[in-house]
C-alpha cells in the first residue's frame, strides 16, 4: 500500500515559482540530502592571484632587467653583448610597464571581487 506517498491520488505540492516538490510522508522519514562538499576557495580566484603575482614579477624583472642594461653600472656591462639581447632588451623595456598596468588592474579586480564577497557575508542592519 503506497498510499502514503500520495502517488494513488496523484497530488503534488508546487512552490512559489511553480516547480514540483516531492510529496513528505509522515509515516517514513525524509532521507537525508546529501550536503554538497563546498570548498572555501573558489579555484580560478586562486589562479588568478597565482597569475597575477607572475606578472608583477616579471614586469619588476623585466623594468629591472632592461634598465640596468641601460645604466652604465659594473655589474650590468656586457662588452660584446649581440643584437638579439639588444632586441630582446628593448622588447622588455617596451612591454613592462603594460605587464605591470595588467597586474595592477587585476590586483585591484580581485579585491574588488574579494570586497563583494565580504560584504554579501556580513548581516545586514
Amino acid at each position: 500500500m503506497k498510499d502514503h506517498v500520495h502517488e494513488r491520488i496523484g497530488f503534488r505540492e508546487i512552490d512559489e515559482h511553480g516547480n514540483a516538490v516531492q510529496a513528505v510522508s509522515p509515516h517514513v522519514p525524509e532521507p537525508a540530502d546529501r550536503e554538497r562538499k563546498r570548498t572555501p576557495f573558489n579555484p580560478f580566484i586562486i589562479a588568478l592571484w597565482v597569475m597575477d603575482a607572475g606578472l608583477a614579477w616579471l614586469g619588476v624583472w623585466a623594468l629591472a632587467t632592461s634598465v640596468g642594461a641601460l645604466v652604465s653600472s659594473p655589474q650590468f656591462v656586457q662588452p660584446a653583448e649581440s643584437a638579439e639581447a639588444a632586441q630582446m632588451k628593448f622588447i622588455l623595456l617596451s612591454n613592462a610597464p603594460y605587464v605591470l598596468l595588467a597586474a595592477l588592474l587585476i590586483t585591484a579586480g580581485l579585491l574588488f571581487w574579494h570586497a563583494v564577497q565580504w560584504q554579501k557575508k556580513r548581516p545586514t542592519r
